[in-house]
Formats: C-alpha cells, structure tokens, sequence
C-alpha cells in the first residue's frame, strides 16, 4: 500500500495513532498523524448526524417528506417520491436507485453547489424508483437528496452547515471537503487507483455535488473525536451542545428488516462502516460494549478486486490486530 493509518478511541480518549509510508506511491514524502484522509461513504454518518442536530433544533423532523420541503414539484415529481420521508432517505429505503446517471457531467459545472444539487434534486426526482419504498438499497442519491432537503430548509450549503453544526463542535479543525491535497503539491497524501499488480495515483474525487454521500476528507485526531462521541452515544450518553442519547438511539438503530442505521451499518454489539471514492478506503467501527472505536484508512483502493484487493486486506488485517490490541489492553 502507499500508505496506512489509524486511531483508537478507548472510553473517549485517543489510545495511539499512527500514519506510515509515503504520501504518493512514487514520492519519499512521509504520511505523518496530521495529514488527512478522505473518508468517502463515511460521510453518510456526518450527514445523518447533521440531520438529527437539525431535527433537535426545530428546522426539520424525521418524517419530512419530499413533497413537505418542495411543494411546488409536487405532482411534478415521480409520485412515488412524494411521501419518500428524510429518515427512509438515510437509511436506503427510499427505494432511489443507487447513483444519478449523469453524476459525472457535475464535474465541471459551473452553477454554484446549491444549484447544482437543486438540478440535481429535479433530475433524480423525474427518475424513477429501483426499489419498493422500505426496501433496503443502497442509495448515494438518496443522500444526496436529503442533503439538497437540508440546504433548502436552511438557505444554507451542505458543507457550511456541516462545518458550523459538526466540525466547530467537535472541534473537528482539520476536516473539509473534496481531495486533501487541493494544491496537488504532496502537501497532503493523494488517492491511488490499481494497475496491474501495483498503484497509480490520482488526485481526483467525485463531483462535490455528491458531498453529502462521500466527500469529507479528516485528520486521525477529528475522526479520533469524531468516533469518541458516537462510542459515547452508542453506550446511552448525551454529549452537551451535540445531541441526547435518544438522539444518537435513531442514529444507530436499524430500519425494519435492515441491518442499516441512519450512516451506519448495525451489527451485535457493534456499530461500523466503510467509505471509498475508489481511489482511498475507509473504515470505522465502534464497540460500543469494549468503550472501544478505531478508525484506519489508507489512500488507495482496488475494490473491484473484490476479494483480491488488496486495500481491502490491508485494512482488514489491521483492524484484527487493533481490536486484539485494545482486547488486551482494555479487557475488565
């Protein structure tokens, strides 16, 4: 791999962290326990997060629908999308197919991010249903969707929302949007993707009109608090100026007849889930029965392998030898 990192959260202190290797597979320029990473579908969390901090502060609840926040497209939009609920929305049972297909003609837009999401709330919304309303599929539209819901309710950006509800309260000082390294200089790692055995890096992402279902990028030490604070929620405590333990309850439990949460993916004991724009991978998960959380990402992915990647061992088998590490460490 060009490079791995991680941290561990035990009862809301950070244990160890650590980042090695290069920054570019081609590059001497050392990964360091500051640099970013970007955390793909580990927004979606972020994103449900934000929306159960706008639920407590009045300006939307959980079952505003779509045609509650966009009155005027009713009897425009597929009729199936209607009644379509925020929470169905984060929790893939919307039944929205899983991408817009002209997701890739938002790379060089030139609307502000609000339009853009607004064109492509129309666009998705004229498209019709992959699943039943209540199945389970899962839906980057979907987040998307209920992204644009936030911003019109709030005349507010998704990212600036994220930024004054999420970050500045958590303190979460080193998290953006988009690729880490911005200026393409190594100032930050960049993404790889796979070719033939080895990497090539690429310093690309996906259009930030997808923002709300994967482009947030993170220092170890904000996704160390970030992990902090839903272990705290998962074991029933409220965290002042954030949210009451019942608010992080809906969080983290699942749909009916889902394993999937609002951003997490719900498991005995345990709460996880893993992020990539193709070109990184990310994962978390919280024991929440341990006090225990760890976060690791590494800035390459070859996902299609499926089994084969090697991104996807990478992580894998450092997350065995974490959890093992904090088994011993922490067992009562």
């Amino acid at each position: 791999m060009p490079a791995l990192a991680a941290v561990l959260v035990h009862d809301g202190q950070i244990i160890e962290m650590a980042a090695t290797w290069t920054r570019a597979i081609s590059s001497s320029n050392p990964v360091t326990t500051e640099d970013k990473w970007h955390l793909g579908s580990l927004t979606k969390s972020m994103t449900s997060t934000l929306a159960a901090i706008l639920v407590k502060q009045g300006v939307i609840s959980w079952n505003t629908t779509i045609a509650d926040v966009y009155p005027k497209l009713s009897g425009v939009m597929n009729s199936q999308y209607e009644n379509v609920r925020i929470d169905q929305l984060l929790s893939h049972t919307s039944g929205m197919r899983a991408n817009l297909p002209a997701l890739n003609s938002y790379q060089t837009s030139s609307l502000d991010i609000e339009s853009q999401r607004q064109k492509m709330l129309e666009e998705a919304l004229n498209l019709n249903p992959e699943a039943e309303q209540g199945q389970f599929l899962y839906s980057n539209l979907g987040y998307m969707v209920a992204g644009t819901m936030m911003e019109r309710l709030t005349n507010t950006s998704w990212e600036t929302l994220l930024e004054n509800n999420l970050f500045t309260n958590l303190g979460m000082a080193s998290s953006g949007f988009g690729v880490p390294d911005a200026r393409d200089n190594l100032s930050q790692p960049i993404g790889h993707l796979s070719q033939g055995s080895g990497w090539k890096a690429s310093n690309t992402d996906n259009p930030a009109v997808l923002g709300p279902a994967g482009t947030v990028h993170s220092s170890l030490e904000d996704m160390g608090k970030y992990i902090a604070t839903h272990l705290a929620g998962a074991r029933g405590n409220d965290i002042a100026g954030l949210l009451a333990a019942a608010e992080f309850s809906k969080l983290h439990t699942a749909a009916e007849n889902s394993n999937y949460a609002l951003g997490w993916v719900v498991a005995d004991k345990s709460l996880g889930h893993n992020g990539s724009n193709t070109m990184w991978l990310a994962d978390i998960k919280i024991f929440s029965d341990k006090n225990t959380a760890l976060f690791i990402a590494t800035n390459a992915a070859d996902l299609q392998k499926e089994q084969n990647s090697q991104a996807f061992k990478a992580v894998a088998e450092l997350k065995g030898e974490l959890v093992k590490r904090a088994d011993a460490a922490f067992a009562n």
